[in-house]
């Protein structure tokens, strides 16, 4: 199962970006919140919708987002994030139908929704340990199937990373939209993990052609000076990047390079450029390893969520 955690990690690093976006800027709310029982998803191989309870939704969901050799408080927050995330998704769709997902709530299209995995996808990932990740995760989604955390009344934007950079990020710096509950926290823990931090060495042919591949518009030429960090959140993460007298975000600038995080370092070393990352994601919301290192201390579901999302309330539905 050690190995599957640094799967996770590894396919965790820019999952949640997207779908943690798509619903900062929504303005219209619900007057209430309320929950169908059931999920469709649009799986766009096959090119069909495929519908399940809620109960089986958030298993498939919690199999792909979090190890599931994880503590079971850190899974039951997971899953009351998975919760969170479909009850925002169910209803953004009720507001206004999304017309490429033919009724459905979300599709496998990882780069605009959040994870699930099928039953068969997660007998894959899984192998010989399926069964009992299933009966595991399944126990905890049981036990909080009916929560959700809301802030004023409404679903909260998810927002979860693999591993944090000893603090979290807030959605202002990253992202430059103020989220009351998005905030930076403190994360100590994850400074313990074997990954938190990692060096990358690029020459200058391999950095430009990298940098060119995504920044098609930018003169990607390399040379002494051709990179410096702009701005700095206070925890140390990149907000901007100048290519040349070109300013690029942070995110963008490690989404390009295949760094674990934004919070990194560049130095000019013996023409190689040296860089140092800490923490894996966007460090924005809830860290994973965190989650799991305060349920080792203790701590409830209900304790992680509050403290990674500060202001917030569990709601049953």
């Amino acid at each position: 199962m050690k190995k599957q955690i640094e799967i996770m990690i590894v396919f965790c690093i820019f999952l949640m970006l997207i779908p943690c976006l798509s619903f900062i800027n929504k303005t219209n709310k619900s007057t209430a919140v309320s929950s169908s029982g059931t999920v469709k998803i649009l799986l766009r191989k096959e090119n069909k919708v495929i519908k399940m309870s809620m109960e089986d939704y958030l298993v498939g969901a919690v199999l792909s987002q979090m190890p599931a050799d994880f503590e079971p408080q850190a899974l039951k927050a997971q899953a009351v994030l998975a919760h969170t995330y479909i009850i925002s998704r169910q209803q953004a769709e009720k507001s206004g139908k999304t017309e490429n997902l033919k009724g459905a709530d979300l599709s496998d299209d990882t780069s605009l929704y959040q994870s699930y995995f099928t039953k068969e996808q997660a007998e894959k990932f899984y192998g010989d340990d399926y069964s009992t990740a299933l009966n595991k995760v399944s126990k905890a989604v049981k036990s909080v199937k009916n929560k959700i955390v809301t802030y004023e009344n409404e679903p909260i934007i998810v927002a979860f990373h693999a591993v944090s950079c000893g603090v979290t990020e807030s959605a202002k710096d990253m992202w430059d939209v103020d989220v009351p509950y998005l905030i930076s926290v403190g994360s100590q823990w994850d400074k313990k993990n074997s990954g938190f931090e990692k060096t990358t060495k690029f020459t200058e042919t391999e950095l430009s052609k990298l940098l060119s591949k995504h920044f098609k518009s930018i003169d990607t030429k390399l040379k002494k000076g051709s990179i410096k960090v702009n701005k700095l959140t206070d925890n140390g993460s990149v907000i901007s990047v100048k290519i040349n007298g070109t300013n690029v975000s942070g995110m963008e600038f490690s989404t390009a390079l295949s760094l674990p995080s934004p919070c990194f370092s560049i130095a000019l070393k013996n023409g190689s450029y040296v860089i140092k990352t800490k923490g894996c994601g966007h460090l924005v919301g809830m860290s994973q390893y965190g989650a799991n290192a305060m349920a080792k201390d203790k701590k409830t579901y209900a304790d992680i969520l509050s403290h990674y999302f500060p202001n917030t309330k569990l709601k049953d539905l």
